[in-house]
């Protein structure tokens, strides 16, 4: 028809219809690319179809809704296990659990929302090209969801790169958000490339350089091979949650670990068991409290293991103790950062309804400090259950010492759901980011010896009673990470606010 707008070939989808089905398929590769599936190479592509959604919007609401359909998808495929946990062993019913999930993954669907809706609008009204405000964003969102209300650093963009050992060795520098950043660049290259975008040459040939330069460090920084020269034994007892708290389970759970550990033989320094291996307050059990010194003394090694601790006022505690050679307790330690609605309930004392939100055998208090403990061996810090999630934590425990990183856990709760795989993923980068070994006893699996690099030396299936023995080493150096911090993200936000800043004024000026 004459005088009609000639159609652009690379026209973007404009069908609310088209744009969340690409939402959805972003839903789905960034759940994907995590384990188990770990299809990890696909985390290079999870952003486009979103970025390419976005690109369609009509209307000034329509990004943040595109995000949050993603992150809603996403999420989903990700922590369906709260279920699981809450209604199967957590006393809650059915309804409420699946409520708890929903209200979960609104929450967590909020970042990706507002991280659609800010490059969505640093395009449209700043002109700030979204290869430059993406990478940034997702960077510091993340950083944002790992800190607020107690963070929840779960399932990040860079932990589906946790076999990719070559390539997130620089975290050993920069942290674990780096790597996300260089994954959400790369989405934006490809998309621009795809959809005939303009993008620097300067910036892609940039990027291109950093992941280079970061497979040279990484495969340098591998061909250091510490075997360790101190032997452990990981008793992994594979005891169910619905029997674990049971008082006639008692004994025979603390004859399965001890008789594991006179089979571990005497010829191990360091024998570990999982969080609350010992289910009960082990000072109010005279004789399992003797039972166990005396194992120590009688293998004559050091013995740790999870268990309840009460103080003087009454206050109970997820901790573990190290019991010495000669049967003597070495150290206590108390889980410092507790799972809310797992081990405590937030605001109860404004809002009673959210105790019943609350999964039972919760109302631990926190220990407060992430101190290691001495032994005649050295200086092991302990991370009890997800505690080894949150980087700033490990840090802090190796500044102030720890030569080996020791994680206790209970994985019993999630069945055979993606969490546990989920779960483990993240001490790869604990151990690269402290140049530490990671002895790792989860009750029903995965236990496991990760080197300093993050090559797991030995590792068992999930639900299976093991035994797993192997070597680790103690290590004093502190790396560039631990002993800076996620200073990543402070040159991220500051990088953010320039631009912004730039743009604005260029605006203003071109105004007059």
């Amino acid at each position: 028809m004459k005088g009609s707008a000639r159609p652009n070939a690379q026209a973007m989808p404009q069908g609310t219809q088209v744009c969340i089905g690409l939402s959805i398929m972003s839903g789905i590769l960034l759940a994907v690319i995590q384990p188990p599936v770990s299809l990890w190479f696909l985390a290079y592509g999870a952003l486009i179809p979103l970025l390419y959604a976005l690109e369609g919007c009509s209307s000034n609401h329509r990004p943040f809704f595109l995000g949050f359909v993603t992150g809603v998808v996403s999420y989903l495929g990700l922590i369906y296990w709260v279920v699981v946990a809450m209604n199967t062993y957590g006393g809650i019913d059915i309804f409420t659990s699946t409520l708890i999930l929903v209200l979960f993954v609104l929450y967590l669907s909020l970042y990706t929302g507002f991280f659609a809706a800010l490059v969505s609008l640093l395009e449209t009204r700043l002109s700030v090209p979204v290869y430059l405000s993406a990478p940034i964003l997702w960077a510091l969102l993340e950083y944002l969801r790992g800190v607020a209300l107690t963070g929840f650093p779960w399932s990040f963009l860079a932990h589906s790169q946790y076999t990719f050992l070559s390539f997130i060795q620089i975290v050993s520098i920069t942290g674990t958000y780096f790597i996300s950043f260089l994954i959400a660049c790369v989405n934006c290259i490809i998309y621009c490339m795809a959809t005939g975008k303009r993008i620097s040459r300067a910036y892609a040939g940039a990027v291109c350089a950093v992941i280079a330069i970061c497979l040279v460090y990484g495969v340098d920084r591998l061909k250091e091979v510490d075997e360790g020269n101190l032997k452990t034994a990981i008793v992994q007892g594979n005891i169910r949650q619905d029997v674990k708290w049971d008082e006639a389970f008692k004994a025979r759970t603390v004859a399965l670990y001890c008789e594991k550990t006179i089979q571990a033989g005497d010829d191990v320094d360091l024998v570990v068991w999982p969080e609350t291996a010992m289910p009960f307050i082990f000072d109010d059990e005279p004789y399992a409290r003797e039972y166990v010194k005396n194992l120590s003394s009688r293998v004559s090694t050091n013995v740790l293991f999870g268990t309840i601790w009460k103080d003087a006022r009454g206050r109970f505690y997820n901790s573990s103790y190290i019991l010495g050679r000669r049967g003597e307790v070495a150290g206590i330690y108390n889980k410092e950062h507790l799972v809310p609605f797992g081990e405590y309930t937030p605001l109860v004392a404004y809002l009673p309804i959210l105790a019943s939100l609350t999964a039972q055998g919760s109302g631990f208090s926190s220990g407060g400090v992430h101190e290691p403990i001495v032994t005649d061996m050295g200086k092991i810090g302990i991370l009890i259950c997800y505690e080894g999630v949150f980087p700033y934590i490990t840090n802090e425990t190796v500044r102030r010492g720890a030569q080996v990183l020791v994680n206790l856990t209970n994985d019993a709760w999630y069945e055979r759901t993606s969490a546990p795989f989920q779960h483990f993923a993240f001490y790869i980068f604990r151990a690269i980011e402290t140049d530490r070994y990671v002895l790792r006893s989860a009750n029903t699996g995965i236990s496991a010896i990760i080197d300093p690099r993050g090559r797991i030396k030995e590792k068992t299936p999930i639900f299976e009673e093991r035994i797993l023995k192997g070597t680790f080493s103690l290590r004093n150096g502190l790396t560039f990470y631990v002993r800076h911090g996620d200073f990543f993200v402070l040159l991220a936000l500051i990088s953010l606010l320039v631009m912004v800043s730039v743009r604005c004024f260029a605006i203003l000026r071109s105004r007059r």
